[in-house]
């Protein structure tokens, strides 16, 4: 007995050592699907043909690999040695792949797409380069579970289900755990190359260690005891080594052997295509509820993995225990198919849940993390019950081969059908079973296949009466829950629209209704009118754009329509445009507006976009009507390189940055990419928000997008939405805003409330050396294909409801240091005295001037003249400030008038200076009519300050300079004053300079006199800027000039 015993521990701890390195292959396995899955998705683009065909190609050499070593495989003596060399081969690949695919991808987009020429043809190219740069892994990757399952099942006879299913536990467990780790960890850290580096590494790793515990050969195959009976027919038949002890008895004829074969495997292959439908099906319902994310999806996914790891981790006893494994598979897949009906009901609940953990949590980066597994524990509710039958399936279909002699090649081939069935399961899904039938009825249909299976499974099974009669309940209850499920389940679309996952709130209005919904073969698309005025179109429950049908425009509108007629307004023949992302139809049918324009493709990859836009009517109808618009379903890259499409104007207008894939639309090289398709004087033009971001993140773009330009300038549209314009050659055109103060687009503007040229004008924010100046603020690296920056950061900056305040602030005309340095840089000039304000509040920059003018006619006059109701705080700091004056001028010693007139005279600074010209200072900062006596009764400070302001007043920048330096030079200034101007002196000395671009000087000043400034956010802001400026300009300098 003591020897038994030694002998079988040395074996057990093999066996668990084999088990336990399978985990790390798992780990390694998912981080190379989802790692290839957006390497691929960078080299075909993100539509969804592109997406199913990456997973087709993924999943159909997996298939190939399993297949083909089905039937090799048996002919091997020591199959755990060749699982080591595989594993060891997909290892030298993973280190090698980054630098294959770029420049496979390269070489592809510079050469082999342009020069087939037809559009088909180099569609066709690019599948078949992408196939050819993952099959030979993914056909290896295909190898490695039978060559493990069968070399365990050799050295370990007569515990089938036992390994079988431990395998499928480790492989799975050490899946969910690459996942996590993968989009959490490694990704952030080290980006695709290193993270699908670790992954090559870690095989080699298991490779190493296979080898090692490979080291005596397994028993003979069954093939070979198959080839030694033939050779002895005499003898009895040698049972195979693959049976269990419980099986050795049964008697399969060929017939029925050949029978049970195909009936496992259609089952296994249908089995497959329902679960793909289902966790296809729950990523979409679940992104409605907690977000596109590629966090978010890296969580469904785990989930989903983790249910199977618990499944296979269940059957292991089980497989082994079951007299009729395939019956017991009957019952798994009736589970399975219940469970998914059953996810239904939870689903419901989702946004509700939802919405009480955003309502409980902080949105503070922490708040984020726990958010995060919030959203985890609901992704496990929906999901993990029916992949945890999901799970149990594949063992015991194998098992009940392997028990019926049909060797070791079983597995393989369950493998292979499953894989294949779950290739179908991602091709029905998107293409058929969701955009036909809708996310609900998809999940339905596959739920009945499953149960239907069970069914199938449990009649053929059944031997005697009660077997039948459970089998016939069964049936019932299948037919009651399918039933149930699709009446009784009914989905809010209002709650699929609200966008819980962004607000907290589930509610979108008492007067909201959903007037069109569609689930798409990406997204799912709804349009939502609100106050029987204004409709909103969502994707996923994410607001794209909203458009007022009547009344005053809707936020969104400004930015839609500039997009447009900014570079209409700045190319002299814009002929041919491409616009990038349909949204609501309103760039499009902008362009269309001029006449010059003879054809737009609007390239859009989710068709429910575009028919939900229909639902905005007269607003868009020009992007329906007119024949000059082409709409174009397919993905932005990949229809620019194969038409080899070359453009005026190209406009880039997509989601957000946070929403999974999107990110690539503001990369580095996506931008490299977009000048091959612009003709020479070509234009391009890129929408990125300021809100629920964060001013590294937007520098992260900047990074990105100004080395491949050559000059660009930006523009704020409303408060939270910038427009940049870009050309790859030479300076920008000038902006003529006559080419869109006529004709159609002139009606579309003026709806907005621009009416002029300097309305126009007074929107631009930053000019090319501004934006670089920005982009090298934070030192953030340029977010990119390989570094995707604002795929991983921008959803923890969408929850912490953060904004770019750095850019945003620009718009303000009331904020004095940033309404100084766009002065003084030329950026931006005040609206003159004869052009009228709108009454449309989408700009704040016109209604600061709005509220400066009524602030100077009160100080110059004295006169509310009926607009105290317009502007009570203004008017009320501008009564102060008169009063503050007149008691100082009679009382100069008093510290609480000095105080009071201190504080209001930054704050009329603030409101006036920089938003008026100096026609319009008169009176109040050059030769000021509130104050009835001359500065220097007051105090030498006070005197000195005007000084200083006024100068700043008439912008005469040398003279501001020269006053400001003195004012920072003087020692005896009172605390009061240096509190409230010191800043404003240091910009208006740092600003002399800028201007003249002596830049080291400005940094030299600035070291000098800033040291005791302390100042407002807005100037530090400000300040910094300007030093990081000083800093590109003078590199770009240096490097222009190098003697």
């Amino acid at each position: 007995m003591q020897n038994q015993n030694d002998s079988s521990k040395p074996a057990f701890q093999s066996r668990t050592l084999l088990l336990g390195i399978f985990i790390l292959s798992g780990f390694a396995g998912l981080i190379y699907q989802s790692i290839w899955s957006q390497y691929l998705g960078i080299f075909l683009g993100h539509a969804a043909y592109a997406q199913a065909l990456v997973l087709a190609i993924f999943m159909g050499g997996m298939a190939a690999g399993a297949m083909w070593i089905s039937h090799a495989g048996e002919r091997w003596r020591n199959l755990v040695r060749c699982y080591a060399l595989t594993e060891g081969v997909i290892g030298l690949l993973g280190l090698a792949f980054h630098f294959i695919f770029t420049s496979v991808a390269n070489f592809s987009y510079d050469v082999l797409i342009p020069a087939v020429g037809t559009a088909w043809l180099a569609d066709v190219v690019r599948w078949l380069v992408a196939a050819a740069l993952i099959i030979p892994q993914t056909v290896l990757l295909g190898m490695t579970f039978p060559l493990m399952s069968g070399g365990l099942i050799r050295r370990f006879p007569g515990q089938d289900g036992s390994l079988l299913g431990g395998l499928y536990f480790t492989n799975s467990i050490g899946a969910a755990a690459g996942a996590l780790t993968a989009s959490f960890v490694l990704l952030p850290a080290l980006g695709l190359p290193g993270t699908v580096a670790v992954a090559g590494a870690l095989n080699l790793v298991v490779a190493a260690l296979a080898w090692w515990l490979a080291r005596k050969p397994e028993p003979a195959a069954p093939a070979q005891a198959a080839q030694s009976k033939a050779q002895r027919p005499e003898q009895e038949p040698e049972p195979s080594l693959t049976t269990t002890r419980s099986a050795t008895s049964n008697t399969v004829t060929p017939a029925a052997g050949s029978t049970l074969l195909r009936v496992t495997l259609w089952s296994t292959a249908l089995s497959g295509a329902a679960s793909f439908v289902y966790e296809i099906v729950w990523i979409r319902m679940l992104s409605m509820a907690v977000g596109s994310t590629l966090h978010a999806f890296e969580l469904m996914l785990t989930s989903f993995i983790a249910g199977i790891a618990f499944g296979g981790l269940w059957v292991r006893k089980q497989a082994d225990r079951s007299a009729d494994p395939l019956r017991l598979a009957g019952w798994m897949q009736i589970g399975m198919g219940l469970a998914a009906l059953l996810s239904l009901l939870v689903y419901g609940n989702a946004f509700d849940w939802v919405s009480w953990i955003m309502g409980a949590l902080d949105r503070t980066a922490s708040g984020y993390t726990l958010y995060s597994l919030g959203t985890a524990a609901i992704a496990i509710a929906i999901m993990l019950p029916a992949a945890f039958f999901a799970g149990t399936t594949l063992p015991l279909f194998t098992v009940t081969l392997l028990r019926s002699g049909h060797g070791e090649r079983a597995i393989g081939q369950v493998y292979a059908w499953n894989t294949v069935g779950s290739i179908a399961g991602v091709f029905m899904a998107m293409h058929w079973l969701i955009p036909v039938l809708g996310l609900k009825l998809a999940l339905i249909t596959a739920a009945f296949v499953d149960m239907g299976i069970g069914l199938f499974l449990l009649r053929r099974q059944a031997q005697t009466q009660p077997q039948l009669m459970r089998a016939i309940f069964a049936a019932a209850c299948v037919l009651l829950a399918t039933a149930l499920s699709m009446t009784v389940v009914q989905f809010d679309p209002l709650k699929m629209a609200s966008g819980v996952f962004r607000t907290g709130s589930t509610v979108l209005g008492g007067d909201a209704q959903v007037v069109f919904y569609k689930d798409g073969k990406t997204a799912s698309v709804s349009v939502v009118q609100q106050g029987g005025f204004k409709r909103l179109i969502a994707t996923n429950g994410k607001p794209d754009a909203a458009i007022a049908m009547q009344g005053k425009p809707a936020f969104d509108e400004p930015t839609m329509t500039l997009a447009a007629a900014l570079p209409l307004a700045a190319h002299d023949s814009p002929s041919d445009i491409g616009v990038i992302g349909f949204g609501s139809g309103m760039t499009t049918h902008t362009f269309l507006g001029d006449m010059r324009v003879k054809q737009v493709d609007t390239i859009e990859i989710e068709p429910a976009m575009v028919a939900g836009a229909r639902a905005f009517g007269s607003k868009v109808a020009r992007a329906y009507t007119d024949p000059r618009s082409n709409i174009v379903i397919d993905d932005a890259k990949a229809y620019f390189s194969g038409q080899q499409a070359r453009y005026d104007i190209i406009v880039s207008e997509p989601s957000n940055p946070w929403i999974s894939g999107v990110g690539a639309l503001f990369s580095k090289e996506f931008y490299e990419f977009i000048p091959r398709h612009l003709k020479p004087d070509g234009l391009f033009v890129q929408w990125i928000q300021l809100y629920e971001i964060d001013d590294v993140l937007v520098a992260s773009i900047m990074n990105a997008l100004t080395p491949a330009f050559s000059d660009y300038q930006a523009y704020i549209s409303n408060p939270a939405d910038l427009i940049i314009v870009a050309t790859p050659q030479g300076r920008l055109p000038e902006i003529k805003p006559q080419r869109i103060l006529q004709g159609l687009v002139s009606e579309d503007i003026k709806r907005l409330g621009i009416a002029s040229a300097e309305q126009l004008q007074l929107r631009k924010v930053a000019d090319a050396q501004t934006l670089r100046a920005h982009g090298a603020l934070f030192g953030t690296p340029a977010n990119s294909y390989y570094h995707p920056l604002l795929s991983l950061r921008a959803p923890v900056t969408r929850y912490m409801k953060k904004m770019a305040f750095t850019l945003a602030n620009l718009k303000y005309q009331s904020d004095l240091s940033p309404a100084m340095l766009l002065d003084a840089l030329g950026i931006r000039q005040p609206l003159p005295d004869d052009i009228e304000t709108s009454n449309i509040d989408h700009f704040p920059g016109e209604t600061d001037t709005r509220q400066a003018r009524i602030y100077a006619d009160f100080l110059r006059t004295n006169s509310l003249s009926g607009q105290l109701e317009q502007s009570p705080q203004a008017l009320t700091s501008a009564y102060l400030l008169k009063q503050a004056a007149q008691q100082v001028c009679t009382q100069p010693n008093s510290t609480t008038a000095q105080a009071l007139l201190v504080s209001n005279l930054r704050q009329a600074a603030e409101q006036t200076l920089m938003a008026l010209p100096p026609s319009r200072l008169q009176g109040v900062f050059i030769n000021p009519a509130w104050l009835p006596c001359k500065p220097t009764h007051v105090s030498e400070d006070f005197g000195q300050v005007l000084a200083l302001t006024g100068a700043l007043a008439q912008r005469d920048w040398a003279k501001a300079s020269e006053l400001a330096e003195r004012w920072l030079r003087n020692p005896q200034a009172q605390a009061v004053w240096k509190e409230q101007f010191d800043d404003v002196a240091l910009l208006a000395v740092m600003l002399d300079f800028a201007r003249n671009k002596k830049w080291a000087e400005m940094a030299e000043a600035e070291k000098r006199l800033g040291a005791n400034v302390a100042g407002t956010q807005a100037s530090t802001q400000m300040r910094v800027l300007l030093l990081a400026m000083a800093d590109v300009e003078g590199a770009r300098a240096k490097s222009s000039n190098p003697s």
